[in-house]
């Protein structure tokens, strides 16, 4: 899984799911999703179990930071070492 695939399709849920009445809304890869109002506490919990259901990443309470999933870039960077790591053990 590639870093840029995670990015498309987190992005792709983002703006369907958080952004559909904000179209112009202009996204970067590294706007905080908190903190420019795009998700609330309730939108990460969707977030992540769009994590666990697109991409079988389980997120554990300790690792819901704002360095894993504070914006698409983080999100991306946790979830290709997560994968690159379970990939490893098995």
């Amino acid at each position: 899984m590639t870093a840029a695939h995670v990015i498309e399709r987190t992005r792709a849920y983002i703006t369907e799911n958080f952004l559909y009445m904000r179209r112009d809304f202009r996204l970067d890869d590294n706007d905080s999703l908190l903190g420019s109002g795009i998700i609330d506490s309730m939108g990460v919990m969707e977030v992540i179990l769009f994590l666990e259901t697109e991409f079988g990443v389980e997120v554990a309470d300790e690792e819901v930071t704002e360095e894993n999933l504070g914006s698409i870039r983080a999100i991306s960077r946790y979830v290709v070492a997560r994968t690159e790591a379970a990939t490893k053990v098995a």
